[in-house]
């Protein structure tokens, strides 16, 4: 099989020739002239909460009505977090519970591990500064009594 090449005496008439196939897209300045990308608030806290949710031994904390916890705490929900973004880098203060009988310092570094390797993956933010509150230590399921 071949393939014949066409050049521009056999081409029909108003055809885009090889040097004209360029100029259809506009010319692209600097990229450093062109914009930047702003990340929201709301998106670091999201990532952030999550984030608090693949670590085993923390979860969101439970509902709290003053001051009194309502409920359980919630592993499968993101974590309360409120984060603050400035420019490249943010600060986050979260609320958690810690499940019994873990330790908070070993679960706290985990979480803030997890919260700075997750948002700077995500969103490109570096993490400056992340305050936890741990707010309840969720107890074990108990189990059910057998009946004898």
């Amino acid at each position: 099989m071949s393939t014949a090449l066409s050049t521009s005496a056999d081409a029909p008439t108003g055809a885009l020739q090889p040097a004209d196939v360029g100029t259809a897209f506009p010319e692209l300045g600097d990229p450093a002239d062109r914009g930047g990308l702003v990340v929201a608030d709301r998106v670091v806290d999201r990532v952030a909460g999550y984030a608090v949710t693949r670590v085993e031994g923390a979860s969101a904390a439970p509902r709290r009505l003053l001051g009194v916890n309502v409920g359980d705490a919630r592993s499968t929900t993101e974590a309360s977090v409120d984060a603050r973004v400035d420019g490249s880098t943010a600060t986050v203060d979260a609320s958690i519970a810690v499940s019994w009988p873990a330790s908070v310092r070993a679960v706290t570094d985990r979480v803030r591990r997890q919260i700075r390797q997750d948002v700077r993956h995500l969103t490109g933010i570096r993490i400056d500064h992340i305050d936890i509150d741990v707010v309840s230590m969720s107890s074990p399921a108990a189990r059910p009594r057998r009946v004898r």
